[in-house]
């Protein structure tokens, strides 16, 4: 009998540690202390942390800016105004013959081919009227660098050069313009004689008040060749020869301007082409500075009743780490997001071959935010409204997800 006391004995003292030890291990599975956190070796993993925005409470700040951007690179040579919008198409046709100097110029024109693209996105947009003056451009303008800033008043001639008043609807379809032959006699002359006073600048199509919609025409660079360029078509005669110069665009650029969009206490507005973006700083006083971090997800949410978006868009934002805001300097692009099915943007702003900017505030550098804006930035006009930090439905605000891993210091 006393040896089967015994035996039950230690079996009951065997359960008893066995749950002993069961409740410890369990205990252990869950996220250390703060406390805990402070005998854990420099560098070692402790487990991963989710912080929400939505959960946690974070303060994210919201700015809009006006960052003016080049377009010489867009397959769109946009002109024409519809409300507060103003769009310039400037061409630039270099590298003509130097054998004509003295010659009559009979005829000169210039054919444009519809891109079919036209802002704002609505039917009767489609079919709108696009209606502008041709002046000469003045003085010598690089077009691949160039943005709106960069010229004013006296950048462009003031005398028509020739015009142009239609409703092109169809891809392709050809504008042809009647120029001033006075002006490519001088273009002529002064291919022959580097001294001669009236230079080849170029010219700008400069939309005038007739217009009510802004459209865009294929631009010096684009994928079908060079049968869709803007080409310059001159007639002339010399020693009694009659010749027919055809000539195509070496530099195209819209200048698009819009002095009236801004933020309000529900939406933001991310613009190509002008174009206008938004910094989103985000608070990181929660996170450990010694966490590393992991992942970091931002949503967004557009509103598609506020937003301009065409058939060419690619539904894209892109976003970039402001390191200056002086010019609002960014580099490291993050990443680039399509949209769902819910109207949701998700991105993600961290990426292996960069340090993920979350990470460098964390260790010290100056948070000035990230910068987001559409992918096409340099492309079209198209228009995206996403929800601000200020929505009056808090579920489509801005949210951040940030995964970290949290470490300790010696």
């Amino acid at each position: 009998m006393n040896s089967i006391r015994k035996k039950l004995t230690i079996f009951t003292a065997l359960i008893i540690c066995y749950l002993g030890f069961s409740i410890y291990s369990n205990g252990c599975a869950d996220e250390p202390s703060s406390l805990g956190l402070n005998f854990i070796p420099t560098g070692d993993t402790a487990g991963v942390v989710i912080f929400d925005s939505y959960i946690d409470s974070m303060l994210i700040t919201s700015t809009n800016h006006k960052k003016l951007t080049n377009t010489s690179g867009s397959y769109n040579l946009m002109v024409g105004k519809n409300g507060n919008y103003d769009a310039k198409a400037l061409i630039q046709i270099y590298d003509l013959s130097d054998d004509y100097d003295s010659a009559v110029v009979n005829s000169a024109t210039l054919t444009l081919k519809y891109r079919n693209y036209y802002f704002p996105r609505a039917q009767s947009d489609s079919l709108g009227q696009v209606s502008f003056e041709i002046f000469k451009i003045n003085e010598s303008l690089n077009l691949g660098t160039i943005t709106l800033d960069s010229v004013d008043n006296n950048t462009f001639g003031n005398i028509s050069q020739g015009s142009y008043t239609g409703v092109p609807a169809s891809d392709s379809e050809e504008v042809i313009i009647n120029l001033n032959t006075s002006m490519i006699k001088d273009w002529l002359e002064s291919e022959a004689d580097t001294g001669y006073a009236n230079k080849n600048y170029g010219i700008v199509l400069s939309p005038n008040n007739s217009s009510n919609v802004i459209k865009a025409f294929y631009s010096s660079v684009n994928s079908l060749g060079s049968d869709v360029k803007p080409e310059l078509r001159i007639i002339v005669t010399k020693n009694s020869d009659t010749d027919t110069l055809v000539y195509d665009a070496t530099g195209t650029l819209s200048l698009v301007n819009n002095t009236t969009i801004a933020q309000t206490n529900e939406l933001f507005f991310l613009q190509a082409g002008i174009a206008y973006g938004q910094v989103l700083k985000f608070d990181l006083s929660k996170i450990p500075s010694t966490a590393t971090i992991n992942d970091v997800q931002l949503y967004l949410t557009i509103d598609p009743v506020n937003s301009i978006l065409s058939n060419q868009s690619s539904n894209i934002i892109s976003s970039a780490q402001v390191t200056d805001t002086a010019g609002l300097v960014t580099e490291n692009i993050l990443y680039k997001s399509g949209t769902s099915a819910s109207n949701k943007y998700t991105i993600r702003l961290i990426k292996s071959t960069a340090v993920c900017p979350f990470q460098r505030w964390l260790l010290g550098e100056t948070n000035y935010g990230v910068f987001f804006f559409p992918e096409t930035i340099q492309s079209d006009l198209d228009l995206y409204a996403i929800y601000n930090t200020t929505a009056s439905d808090p579920t489509k605000r801005p949210r951040l997800v940030i995964k970290y891993t949290p470490r300790t210091t010696q």
